[in-house]
């Protein structure tokens, strides 16, 4: 594999352009070790994808401007699919320590479809609210479960943490998990 020059970038805090969240998820996914984009893809969706979605394509194009910005380098296969593998540079290890010094006062958005429903559901049979119930509850069960089982899976693997990550990711499917199961036994009790 052949290096690719990267154009010069200017110091990480006078980057031209604004780093967002996608430019910090491939910097941290490249600070495990280099990847070409598909291997990426692969990594997120074993990790962080339980928890930030987004479109995949941007894994595609960020790569490549992260490189233009001095973040990440390139080495491209010679012959066959001339595939790319990126690696992060000095600048971008400064660049994510940088972001990960940040505040982050942010709030959480939850964004449940099983919610929106119940937020209207005054114009929903009694049938229809036990079925979004029962469906959210069998739902937020089964993620809870296979967080578990994911834990399972990579815990020798794994640093402290990706490891707090799922934690919280099994504590708050739990928690959805027992408000609908609740929910269900109101609905028993009183029914709509």
């Amino acid at each position: 594999m052949t290096p690719l020059p990267a154009e010069s970038a200017e110091p990480t805090t006078g980057r031209s352009r604004k780093l967002n969240a996608t430019s910090y998820v491939v910097l941290g996914m490249l600070s495990y070790g280099p990847a070409t984009s598909y291997q990426l893809k692969q990594r997120i969706g074993l990790t962080i994808g339980n928890f930030w979605a987004f479109a995949h394509s941007q894994l595609y194009d960020e790569p490549a401007r992260l490189v233009a910005a001095g973040l990440v380098s390139q080495t491209t296969e010679q012959g066959g699919r001339r595939k790319r593998t990126y690696s992060i540079t000095d600048q971008g290890r400064e660049a994510l320590a940088e972001w990960l010094a940040e505040p982050t006062l942010e709030q959480t958005e939850v964004r449940d479809t099983g919610l929106l429903k119940l937020f209207f559901g005054m114009g929903a049979s009694p049938e229809d609210i036990r079925r979004l119930a029962r469906d959210r509850y069998q739902s937020h069960r089964a993620r809870a479960d296979g967080y578990i089982q994911q834990r399972a899976e990579i815990e020798a693997r794994a640093d402290r943490w990706q490891l707090k990550t799922l934690e919280l990711g099994m504590r708050y499917e739990r928690t959805v998990e027992k408000f609908w199961k609740d929910f269900m036994e109101e609905l028993d009790r009183d029914p709509p």
